[in-house]
């Protein structure tokens, strides 16, 4: 799509929340509180690398518990499920990030996502010193983020001062013996796990690249082995929101993790991640405005997890020519030819199929986007689609107004059933008419639209006739033959709307139209 269609939806939402900011900055770790308060970034990644931004979403802040879902990963992958399930479990606790929420008997943390649970997954990353393993973990981070990535030393040191209840976790995770020794060495690379320095859209990379099943959809570096990928998501799915969990899935539909630094990532499988940067949280832990606005982006454009499908180019975009390679069925004179051989790239046909939601009609409008610099007309053709939903409508609405104003004519064919879509532009673009958007309803018709806009600017072509040596039956015939087939034809005129014969009539005569224009309409049978 155009990415400015999607970046104003953004920043109209953005200012939205501008000043609607309640909450307040976390306080239990000094050093978080010298943030600004007010500041709201947002970012969106696709799994085929497009990244919507704007905000403060390049402004650096701590990643706070958004890296248990990193280091669970990391985890998984040193160890294996089973060995990581034995020391901490993947049940929703219903309490505060920072409870103390072991299993009876066992001391088994309640899953990943509390500090109990990340401070034991910290304890069962592969073996080496502190060092090596600090180095591995932001080596991590950058397969991730795709640049490398720095712990806050002042958050680190405020955290390790003021950690107090984190240190009573780590000791009673001694006690049951799900840290099996160097507990202040795990419980030091826990804290700067914890202020390492990302931005929005980091945030939102990291989110991608789970959805992309582990691959960076910008670098192509894998950064998760796939195998792990679905068990990170269902425990984000479950436990990432703390005891907001249940609401959120419930609400918004996406696996999704947050952190007091102020971030929220939203994952939404196969497809693209959102992040939101505030820094005021609500009584859970959670960032207010982040919730809030992924509750707007998930139900405008329809990506609550259960109602989305994988889409990919080859799924939504059935057929693409341009104007060069297939023209329309009119009859064109040799010179018409020759100039429409040559300017036919200003035109491109895209024949879309089966379900558009908002992440295939992404897909479709990025690929037309990328021939905008040659384009003057834009052909989108539904016959081959099955559905399309509001989210998939608002980003064409907005992609309409932009190519227009790009200089770009949008033209819907087999859209006259796409009830959703045909009102909506009707309600929102006044002059959907004088735009031609919905005029033509065939291709063909809609091609031969388009061949006469770009042959109406070469007046010298525009012949009011054409010879009857110049006819398509005429090919190779003398000049002889010519004239004697001249000399037994009628010329004949006719009035606009006029019939010229009708089916069932008795096929005796041969028409060389020479000046006009003829259509043929086949009537259906009552």
């Amino acid at each position: 799509m155009n990415a400015k269609s999607f970046l104003n939806y953004l920043e109209n939402l953005r200012q939205e929340y501008l000043t609607n900011n309640p909450g307040e900055v976390a306080s239990y770790i000094p050093e978080l509180l010298k943030v600004d308060a007010d500041w709201l970034g947002i970012s969106v990644v696709t799994v085929d690398g497009h990244v919507y931004q704007v905000g403060d979403s390049k402004q650096d802040f701590t990643i706070q518990s958004i890296s248990k879902v990193i280091t669970y990963g990391m985890a998984l992958e040193d160890k294996g499920v089973t060995a990581v399930l034995e020391k901490v479990d993947v049940e929703p606790s219903g309490e505060a990030f920072n409870s103390i929420s072991l299993e009876p008997g066992t001391g088994r943390p309640r899953n990943p996502m509390i500090n109990a649970g990340a401070i034991a997954t910290v304890s069962l990353l592969a073996d080496g010193n502190a060092q090596d393993k600090l180095k591995r973990m932001l080596d991590v981070y950058q397969s991730y983020v795709g640049h490398p990535v720095r712990v806050d030393e002042d958050v680190y040191r405020s955290e390790k001062e003021t950690g107090h209840r984190n240190r009573a976790i780590g000791y009673m995770l001694r006690n049951y013996d799900i840290i099996e020794k160097d507990t202040d060495d795990v419980l030091d690379l826990y804290f700067k796990q914890c202020s390492i320095l990302v931005t929005c859209r980091d945030l939102a990379l990291i989110g991608a690249t789970l959805a992309n099943n582990g691959v960076n959809p910008i670098t192509g570096i894998r950064a998760l082995n796939k195998e792990y990928v679905p068990n990170v998501l269902g425990v984000m799915s479950s436990c990432g929101m703390y005891d907001y969990s249940g609401a959120w899935i419930y609400n918004v539909g996406m696996p999704a993790k947050s952190g007091v630094g102020g971030g929220v990532v939203a994952v939404l499988p196969g497809q693209l991640s959102i992040a939101v940067f505030s820094p005021k949280l609500d009584d859970k832990g959670n960032s207010f405005r982040g919730i809030e606005i992924c509750k707007r982006i998930s139900k405008d454009f329809g990506l609550h997890l259960f109602h989305s499908s994988q889409s990919t180019v080859s799924t939504v975009i059935h057929a693409r020519y341009s104007g060069a390679s297939i023209r329309s069925k009119r009859y064109r004179i040799p010179e018409q030819a020759k100039l429409l051989n040559e300017l036919g790239n200003k035109v491109m046909v895209f024949e879309l199929a089966g379900d558009l939601m908002f992440t295939s009609m992404e897909i479709a409008l990025s690929e037309a986007e990328h021939n905008f610099n040659l384009l003057r007309y834009l052909v989108l053709d539904f016959r081959r689609v099955t559905s399309i939903n509001t989210g998939a409508i608002h980003l064409l609405v907005d992609f309409i107004y932009l190519s227009y104003e790009q200089g770009i004519a949008v033209i819907l064919t087999n859209a006259s059933e796409k009830f959703l879509l045909t009102n909506a532009i009707k309600k929102q673009i006044p002059n959907y008419k004088e735009l031609q958007l919905l005029h033509h309803n065939d291709i063909d018709v809609a091609l031969e639209w388009c061949e006469e806009s770009l042959l109406s600017g070469h007046a010298t072509i525009n012949q009011t006739s054409v010879a009857l040596a110049d006819m398509v039956l005429c090919e190779g015939f003398t000049e002889a033959e010519i004239s004697s087939l001249q000399h037994v034809l009628d010329k004949r005129n006719y009035n606009a709307g006029a019939n010229i014969c009708s089916e069932g009539e008795p096929a005796d005569s041969l028409y060389f139209v020479v000046s006009g224009e003829v259509e043929v309409v086949f009537a259906a049978i009552a």
